[in-house]
């Protein structure tokens, strides 16, 4: 059904352009594994605009340029300090953020990379490259839940889905994959708080060769996008509320065999600064990823230790 209501807005969108559906069909489907290009201003971020400053001129519900409200209604949609909307806008960097609020009975609502480009040729996906052959995968951001809007009864967080084309390949669900620390509910004291997913490339293997095996798809062609979406998930729940603001997200694909070498520079940015400390404790509180900075096989507080030793002198 999905599939179905992104091709019929491709239509009326290029109807709007001049296109005709057949064309428009043709076109889509000759260029299913072309992807939009990483920005050249953030070779280590590949998303299209991550702190959502940029409105989409193709969009009827003022989405941000590379996302796309999934509940196609305000309860998930960019905001601005001078929008005049409820509750206030809270906004991390620049001029916009994204809210992401509930329709009050715990449904699905949420915004999403995959979306159609309709400025570059062949009307690629929003969804950043991804390389079956590359490394891990990083997601980050930061989320925002005001004290006096706590989110109760549903939950919120980022899921993952790696795919080609319209196919899913494999799935990352923070509930499924048993990731209480990925899963937000409550509030964050009036703070932003720094937000993080790592999906090892070997589960990603794993999944889609499982799924191989299931009958689902072939491989290859190996899948080459990974959707990203952030959203509300309560499904069956009676009753939600709350809403929570997320700003300046990020998306990088290590190199194989890599991301554990420079600890300093600990979510991999191209700097030492303050998002290294918040990236290495989110890490070193859930026990995960490269926390074990001095390679000792457990992580505790040495790991602190060394982790400030490198992170003041500001290398590896």
């Amino acid at each position: 059904m999905q599939n179905q209501s992104n091709f019929q807005k491709n239509t009326c969108l290029m109807a709007r352009l001049g296109l005709s559906a057949g064309v428009a069909l043709l076109t889509v489907a000759g260029n299913a594994s072309a992807q939009t290009n990483c920005p050249a201003a953030t070779p280590n971020n590949c998303l299209t605009n991550p702190g959502f400053e940029a409105l989409d001129q193709f969009s009827s519900l003022a989405d941000p340029v590379g996302w796309h409200s999934l509940g196609n209604d305000s309860t998930a949609r960019r905001r601005t300090a001078d929008d005049g909307l409820l509750p206030p806008a809270q906004i991390r960097n620049g001029i916009a953020s994204m809210m992401v609020k509930t329709p009050g009975n715990g449904d699905f609502r949420g915004f999403t990379t995959d979306w159609r480009n309709f400025t570059q040729a062949g009307f690629p996906f929003y969804d950043p490259r991804f390389n079956y052959e590359g490394g891990d995968v990083v997601v980050s951001g930061y989320y925002y839940i005001p004290i006096d809007a706590p989110i109760v009864g549903d939950f919120a967080f980022i899921k993952l889905n790696v795919k080609r084309g319209n196919q899913d390949y494999a799935t990352y669900d923070a509930l499924v994959e048993g990731r209480p620390e990925e899963i937000i509910s409550g509030h964050t004291d009036n703070q932003w708080r720094y937000y993080e997913i790592r999906w090892a490339i070997a589960d990603i293997i794993a999944e889609c060769e499982f799924n191989r095996d299931e009958g689902f798809f072939t491989l290859p062609p190996n899948p080459d996008h990974l959707k990203i979406t952030a959203g509300r998930f309560g499904f069956g729940v009676p009753e939600s509320s709350g809403v929570i603001f997320w700003d300046d997200l990020g998306f990088r694909q290590e190199e194989p065999g890599t991301g554990c070498e420079c600890a300093a520079d600990y979510d991999v940015s191209g700097g030492v600064d303050g998002s290294d400390i918040e990236a290495f404790f989110t890490d070193w509180a859930a026990s995960l990823g490269c926390a074990d900075v001095n390679e000792d096989g457990g992580i505790d507080g040495t790991d602190v230790e060394a982790f400030f030793l490198l992170w003041s002198a500001g290398g590896c």
